[in-house]
């Protein structure tokens, strides 16, 4: 066993004091860890004492993560937590300081174990491991900290050292010890800088991947052209509320762009000029202005935001957001709003015109048509006759066009007589099937428009459900994720939408029979989040804060009702009157019996000789029955640190048993 040298542990946790700017308070926990070293005085703290301290500092460690969960946001919690480690499990390295037996049973450590039977493994005396652990917990937050100077790695070079050289090898000489030791902790500088640097080129990496899309946004790839059966989620990503005086925004839009390409059969929309530019927050910390225009309508939007960041879905026309908690809010000339830095769950008020305030004025991008799609697009126009039209009638004969002469449909297919893709998938759309999804009405608007001399963009976010699922409250789903059409009308930017209005319900009625499930789950995930984030957490943390004198009162009154001091030689006088290990083992009645019959072991004389000896009497015509696997399971359990299993004990008993029966029937004596 290798003991803790004097004063490591102390300076140990003034290095942490240091780090954590709590200097005073690791100072008098140094000064009571190190104060053993210098009076004669315990206490006599039994294992259930031992196991007491120890539900004690579990009840902290507990009631710590507790308290971060409700005061901190999970991506920083450890960060907070893990610096006040050494300060939760101090009472029981404290009382295994100040304890008279020099020993703490593996089994402390197990709630399980407290009420059950002990066996040899949950006894084993591990009173060394103690210190050693709390060694380790106090470099663990001390490191928590960050701090981006060489003391650290210092630290650890020196504690470390001296640790070490408690325990080095006396083959080696002192000079090749220090070598060896400049060597590696030289070596180890180099490592902690390359980890570093591969440690931001890692974040920098996995930031770029993970985001994707909502970093950039600058392209959406359609499913025209596919095949198959466009399914989608029923899992809720939206909450809109409304005050009840005006209706919820029909559409929440992420992005829109502006160039249609199409490869083949696949078809994608790229966007132009999504550089974001930083938005300023108001008067509030949580209300960010991104437009100075006289908003008319409002909504509450709620939604789960992963790694604090994404695009944040907004009605046309976005003037203000309200009770946005965020590190940063930017907006692009596509009319998309990107946040960061903000809360896992992000509730925030949107006050909106119901047109146009972030998107770029129209240019002749606007107007652009793919040459392969002119054709079908030349034949719909002349037919509708759009050409000359004011921009209403143009809408309203597309909209009465798409509305009365196609089928909105799931269910992705090809031209069946179209081996050789001639045609484009949109073409077959607007010219044959007549029938598709939302991207398909979206995309055939857009250019339609288009040909007739209109700016238009392409859209996308979600639909929200007319009917509120509940009070005022709109349940947006995955499966409302939609596509449709900017107009530019009447010199701003208006939603418009020709997807024929049967498409909600018929993505309701494909709805699983589970979902009823599902949103209950989802709803009760979604309170929990609300509670934590925004709830009402100064009560909850005085609540918390109030009821920490309880428990400690109630612990130090059962722990020290009836305890006493005893002096040091007390204990030292307890540690030789208490039972040896093996005392009991019946070997000893073996050797007694050995005695009686004339074979006594002489003084000095080991087992092992022992045996010999006997042996050689058994040689020489002396019956006495085989001892050697007797001997090993009675060493085991008199000197193995480990024990002996309970099996082995009784065998070691029956072995005994059986042994001293034959003896007594046999003439062991020459």
């Amino acid at each position: 066993m290798v003991k803790m040298p004097p004063l490591l542990l102390g300076l140990t946790l003034l290095f942490w004091g240091w780090e954590v700017e709590l200097l005073p308070l690791s100072a008098v926990g140094a000064v009571i860890l190190e104060l053993p070293q210098f009076i004669r005085w315990r206490w006599d703290f039994s294992e259930t004492d031992m196991n007491r301290f120890w539900d004690l500092c579990y009840v902290l460690f507990l009631g710590a993560i507790a308290y971060n969960f409700v005061t901190t946001d999970l991506t920083y919690a450890t960060f907070k937590f893990m610096p006040w480690l050494p300060l939760i499990f101090f009472p029981f390295v404290a009382a295994a300081a100040y304890n008279a037996e020099d020993r703490v049973r593996l089994s402390t450590f197990s709630l399980f174990l407290h009420r059950k039977s002990r066996d040899a493994a949950s006894a084993k005396p591990v009173g060394w491991f103690v210190p050693y652990c709390y060694f380790a917990i106090c470099f663990i937050a001390a490191s928590t900290v960050n701090a981006r100077d060489p003391r650290f790695y210092a630290a650890v070079v020196l504690f470390g050292a001296w640790l070490l050289w408690t325990i080095r090898s006396r083959v080696a000489s002192v000079w090749v010890w220090a070598v060896m030791l400049i060597v590696v902790s030289v070596a180890g500088s180099g490592g902690q800088v390359g980890l570093t640097e591969l440690q931001a080129w890692i974040e920098t990496a996995a930031t770029r991947l993970l985001t994707g899309s909502d970093e950039e946004f600058t392209q959406t790839r359609t499913a025209i052209g596919s095949m198959g059966e466009l399914k989608l989620s029923n899992r809720i990503v939206l909450r809109v509320e409304t005050n009840g005086n005006n209706p919820a925004p029909a559409h929440l839009r992420k992005a829109s762009f502006i160039f249609y390409d199409t490869s083949g059969r696949k078809a994608t929309w790229l966007a132009a000029g999504t550089q974001f530019v930083q938005q300023q927050p108001g008067t509030e910390p949580t209300t960010w202005v991104v437009a100075e225009q006289q908003p008319s309508s409002a909504a509450t939007i709620s939604m789960p935001l992963s790694r604090g960041m994404g695009i944040l879905p907004v009605p046309n026309g976005p003037c203000v957001l309200e009770g946005l908690v965020a590190g940063v809010v930017e907006v692009n000339r596509c009319g998309s709003v990107r946040v960061r830095e903000g809360l896992p769950l992000v509730r925030y008020t949107v006050k909106y015109r119901g047109v146009s305030t972030l998107d770029a004025q129209p240019n002749e991008r606007d107007l652009s048509v793919p040459a392969a799609e002119v054709p079908a697009l030349a034949q719909i126009a002349s037919e509708l006759g759009l050409a000359g039209q004011p921009p209403g009638e143009v809408m309203r004969r597309l909209a009465v066009f798409f509305h009365g002469k196609f089928t909105y449909r799931t269910h992705l297919k090809t031209a069946a007589d179209d081996f050789f893709g001639q045609t484009t998938a949109l073409s077959h759309f607007l010219l044959r099937d007549r029938a598709g999804h939302c991207e398909f009405f979206a995309t055939a608007t857009t250019l339609l428009l288009r040909q007739a001399g209109i700016p238009a963009r392409y859209a996308t976010g979600y639909a929200v459900p007319p009917k509120a699922a509940s009070a005022r409250e709109h349940l947006v789903r995955r499966r409302h994720a939609h596509a449709w059409v900017l107009v530019y009308v009447d010199g701003a930017w208006r939603d418009f939408d020709t997807t024929p209005a049967a498409w909600g319900g018929m993505e309701d009625a494909e709805a699983s029979v589970f979902q009823s499930l599902g949103d209950l789950i989802s709803s009760l995930q979604y309170r929990i989040a609300f509670w934590r984030y925004y709830g009402d957490r100064a009560a909850i943390i005085n609540a918390l804060l109030w009821l920490i004198p309880f428990p400690v009162i109630w612990f130090s009154w059962r722990l020290f009702w009836k305890k006493g001091r005893i002096r040091l030689k007390d204990r030292k006088q307890r540690k030789e009157t208490s039972p040896r290990a093996g005392a009991d083992s019946e070997f000893y009645l073996i050797e007694k019996h050995l005695t009686k019959a004339g074979l006594p072991r002489r003084e000095g004389e080991s087992l092992r000789e022992w045996l010999r000896r006997l042996e050689t009497s058994r040689r020489a015509g002396v019956r006495i029955p085989p001892l050697e696997e007797i001997v090993a399971l009675h060493y085991a359990y008199r000197f193995d640190p480990l024990g002996i299993t309970s099996q082995q004990r009784r065998e070691l008993k029956s072995r005994a048993e059986s042994w001293l029966k034959e003896a007594a029937e046999a003439v062991v004596a020459p």
